[in-house]
């Protein structure tokens, strides 16, 4: 059988589909013709590069802005009008951003004859199957494109998958659009070619686990998820590069690679984060071998003539720490890679990995206060996230990570401390938003909602001015969901001024002078400070003697009776000169902890980490 999967706005065109290139390997594998079509990258031809990639990346994914804008041609006049959904959803986010709205009316009107003409090139590869992988706002784009196909007078067999197709919201779906003849729900990559396998005959019929057939009455048995991950075979992304290269948009940019090197997630599978929605039904955590790791990283860096590579596990294996990135290292690779990771790595693991080709992390740091990380359970602490970002200032890693609030049970005191604490990190990377908290299908505060304080969950605002469909199928098709706090209970209000000084932070960053900077230099007789934060109290510091040794102590967060230790000075006088470092602020505090700001350009040659920092878990 010929397999097509055609890849629709809004996914992001900087990248190829991971799950396409993957499951385009596995049918060939299954002994399956299988191609990919880009059609995102044709659409973003069509309107421009810029508004398309603000659509696709830009907003908050539960504004469902691409769902909307494909839901029209799905239902008419049974959903709201444009002016409706720009005024209640989007203009209390996005305010007056008339290019954005000018650029969805003007998508809108061009949809007809996109639509056509994504038609006309799928029934020129004349598939058996068409296969749809719908992943946060595409799946309205889907089922636009899957009406039309079984209008055809022989119409392909039309399956769905991806993440917005898991558990029962793949059963909802089936059950409310007739254009869908199968879905797959959960981990595809044993389920689609077993399916494909029945449809063209070679296999007896009968259910698939994972796999719901227009009819059935129950919603399917759990996918056999991967559990050799070095099985696997590799993915496939030529058709995204062609396709690339053979647009208008050819030139405007280089896309950039994909790759997998794990599943599920080692952390959440013990302490699973509250707000995390993004394992679904399959967190036990599986990983490739090093040697794997390697060889795939390296042969598509290769095929493609790709150096940015961006990893898509939801976090890194810490043994690739010392067998992946060395050998990367040794090789000579000059790559650029991008990892997920957990916030609590030591100095020495951000070394391999920068070593090893690693340029940009998104540790998950969140908040800067241990009562909010707690009530996340993120497993980390608020200086463990600061000298985290210090360390990657140091070695020249990138940090993307945002600040989220609105957590049930949360203090206000947490974020005015917050907002008095971020004037002086103004010279490490700003967060890329600031934000309240998203509930997300699967995540513990959408399972266990009431036990964690969450009022009133119901479906996103947004999915009602989308779907003409009653709350509770909504509830059951939704992957966003809303809810209340308690009374009296306004994160809106404590958080704003840690949004404004974010905003401050953000903007300095950008400052055409350079962005501020705080660094630090030892020499034999001490250290010299240059800083050039709006809160500086003198552009240059000179430290000698005790204050000296002390900051180069809290290099890692540190505890009075563990400086004390390690310079045989009496506790008073070590909190005298923590006193004196934090009036210059050129450290932190917490109680009886302290932390150096400085990022360390010219370290000390001298000192043990281990002989003063608190006891705070490197890796888990």
């Amino acid at each position: 059988m010929h397999v097509l999967f055609p890849v629709v706005p809004f996914a992001d065109i900087g990248r190829p589909a991971m799950g396409v290139g993957l499951l385009i390997a596995e049918a060939r594998e299954a002994g399956h013709s299988a191609e990919a079509l880009y059609l995102n990258i044709d659409m973003a031809a069509r309107i421009g590069l810029v508004p398309y990639q603000r659509i696709a990346t830009n907003f908050p994914p539960n504004l469902l802005i691409g769902e909307w804008l494909f839901a029209a041609e799905l239902f008419g006049d049974e959903i709201s009008s444009p002016d409706e959904f720009i005024r209640d959803i989007l203009h209390p986010h996005l305010g007056d951003d008339r290019d954005i709205y000018a650029a969805m009316r003007q998508i809108r009107a061009l949809l007809p004859d996109y639509l056509d003409a994504c038609m006309a090139q799928i029934i020129a590869r004349r598939p058996d199957v068409v296969g749809f992988s719908t992943v946060f706002h595409q799946t309205c784009a889907c089922l636009a494109l899957a009406r039309r196909l079984k209008a055809l007078p022989d119409p392909p067999v039309v399956v769905f998958g991806g993440a917005n197709c898991e558990g029962e919201m793949g059963w909802q779906m089936i059950r409310s659009f007739p254009w869908i003849d199968h879905v797959c729900s959960g981990e595809a990559d044993i389920s689609f070619p077993l399916l494909l396998d029945r449809l063209s005959g070679r296999r007896e019929p009968g259910p698939i686990p994972g796999v719901l057939d227009r009819g059935a009455a129950e919603a399917p048995l759990r996918s056999q998820g991967v559990t050799q991950m070095d099985r696997l075979p590799y993915p496939d992304f030529d058709d995204y590069f062609l396709h690339l290269a053979q647009s208008p948009l050819a030139g405007q940019f280089q896309g950039h690679l994909v790759f997998e090197t794990s599943r599920g997630c080692w952390w959440g599978a013990k302490h699973h984060c509250t707000f995390c929605g993004l394992n679904g039904d399959t967190m036990a955590f599986r990983s490739k071998s090093p040697d794997r790791a390697f060889d795939e990283i390296t042969w598509l860096a290769q095929r493609h003539k790709a150096s940015r590579v961006g990893c898509v596990d939801n976090i890194l294996d810490m043994k690739y720490v010392t067998t992946l990135f060395p050998r990367l290292a040794e090789a000579g690779y000059h790559l650029d890679l991008f990892y997920e990771v957990k916030s609590n790595l030591r100095l020495d693991q951000l070394r391999q990995m920068r070593a090893g080709g690693v340029t940009q992390i998104q540790p998950g740091i969140e908040s800067f206060s241990d009562r909010v990380l707690k009530l996340m359970d993120k497993g980390c602490t608020g200086f463990q996230n600061i000298q985290l970002m210090r360390w990657c200032r140091e070695l020249g890693i990138e940090v993307a990570w945002n600040v989220l609030s609105g957590f049930p049970g949360e203090e206000p005191e947490e974020y005015a401390a917050m907002a008095r604490l971020i004037p002086q990190l103004t010279h490490l990377d700003p967060p890329c938003s600031c934000g309240m908290l998203r509930l997300d299908r699967f995540s513990p505060f959408h399972s266990r909602a009431e036990a964690l304080g969450i009022r009133r969950m119901r479906p996103a605002r947004a999915y009602f001015y989308v779907y003409p469909l009653g709350r509770r199928e909504l509830s059951r098709l939704a992957y966003f969901f809303d809810f209340d706090h308690e009374p009296g209970c306004e994160p809106a209000v404590y958080v704003s001024p840690v949004q404004a000084a974010v905003a401050d932070w953000r903007n300095a960053s950008l400052a055409p002078e350079g962005r501020p900077m705080l660094d630090a230099e030892f020499d034999a007789g001490g250290v010299t400070i240059r800083d050039s934060r709006a809160v500086a109290t003198a552009r240059r510091h000179r430290l000698t003697g005790l204050a000296a040794r002390l900051y180069a102590l809290c290099d890692s967060a540190a505890s009075i009776a563990g400086l004390a230790h390690a310079t045989a000075e009496p506790e008073a006088r070590i909190e005298a000169e923590l006193a004196d470092l934090d009036r210059a602020r050129l450290i932190a505090r917490q109680g009886e902890r302290a932390l150096a700001l400085a990022v360390f350009r010219i370290r000390p040659p001298t000192i043990q980490a281990e002989s003063h920092a608190l006891s705070e878990p490197a890796v888990a």
